[in-house]
């Protein structure tokens, strides 16, 4: 009876091993060793009595420091550099104190790493980064960047959705609070796949028809959810739960709307702008549905299409970022 009992065990893990291997096949892939490095931390924590050499050493160890957070975020020249980054080590020590708080690395950092072990197993061929960076930028910056070997995370960007500093009117001039709802510790690993897809497989959005847009938009949607399979669809398209359940019954409305007005096609920037670009609520359906209703129907687009292929070809990202958007439409029989 015990060996009964032995091999139905037996069993029972053995079909949870295959379902799991059927919904997250990356799973048996090596992991990645990822390096961890805390610029906030050396940049803060440096001797402000001291700083030319402190900064000295670290554009050594970070040499992207002086063109990045310079030039381009802090916009200092050579001369202004060693007051710029004092008055700016200044202003900031008070949101990274309160970053440091949250200890968001720790908390990203097991996404982060599945997330990475996913695209390796997705993508072979391309060159993941090999460290992640955290960084404390201007609140107007960057919260996500890939250099040539490394993947910076600007942690002002994930203060909380209620953090005083995304109160001001200037800030929200940048990101309103339909946005900054979600600078949370949470996104970090959704705004690291976002980044990382976009490095794989760039999309200029070039001037295309609205379909075609939606479905290059949807493709990539799709791979978003491969590379982090536990996280809600709401989350992964910046919607609210609230907000996910109105465009999930909106669907069929939203496009037959797009039927009837003959928008399918249109390649108007206005229209295509409505219906992909980031806003509180949808001009077109009401202001229960959310912005980024073209994305939603693209993403829903490639899905009708890879249900209909073959276990192995839903696992080829790759061939789906190739895959002509006009065909996939074709092929895909969406009918919400």
């Amino acid at each position: 009876m015990r060996l009964l009992f032995l091999y139905l065990f037996l069993a029972i893990l053995g079909l949870s091993a295959c379902q799991n291997s059927a919904v997250d096949p990356a799973q048996n892939t090596p992991d990645i060793a990822l390096t961890i490095e805390r610029l906030d931390q050396v940049m803060f924590q440096t001797d402000s009595l001291h700083l030319k050499d402190s900064l000295s050493v670290m554009q050594q160890k970070y040499p992207f420091l002086k063109e990045v957070l310079g030039k381009q975020i802090l916009a200092l020249d050579s001369n202004q550099w060693l007051p710029g980054v004092q008055n700016f080590i200044s202003a900031y020590r008070p949101i990274y104190l309160e970053s440091a708080v949250l200890h968001a690395p720790a908390q990203a950092q097991p996404q982060l790493q599945l997330l990475f072990k996913r695209v390796q197993y997705y993508f072979p061929r391309y060159k993941l980064p090999k460290k992640i960076i955290y960084f404390i930028g201007p609140l107007q910056g960057y919260g996500n960047s890939i250099g040539e070997d490394y993947m910076a995370i600007g942690l002002q960007m994930y203060l909380g959705s209620q953090s005083h500093w995304y109160q001001s009117e200037e800030f929200q001039k940048y990101f309103p609070p339909y946005l900054s709802q979600f600078f949370t510790t949470e996104y970090i690993p959704i705004a690291a796949a976002k980044n990382l897809i976009q490095d794989i497989a760039p999309n200029e959005m070039a001037t295309h028809s609205l379909i075609v847009e939606m479905i290059e938009l949807g493709k990539r949607q799709f791979i978003l959810k491969k590379l982090l399979p536990q996280t809600s669809d709401a989350s992964l398209l910046g919607y609210t739960s609230k907000q996910y359940d109105a465009i999930i019954n909106a669907e069929p409305d939203i496009w037959n709307y797009l039927l009837k007005m003959n928008l399918v096609y249109s390649k108007n920037p206005t229209v295509i702008n409505n219906m992909l670009g980031e806003a509180p609520f949808s001009i077109y359906f009401g202001n229960e549905v959310p912005g980024k209703a073209g994305l939603f129907i693209g993403y829903k687009i490639v899905q009708s299409w890879m249900a209909q292929q073959s276990n192995h070809k839903q696992d080829q990202l790759e061939a789906l970022v190739q895959k002509s958007p006009e065909q996939l439409f074709a092929e895909s029989k969406y009918h919400p």
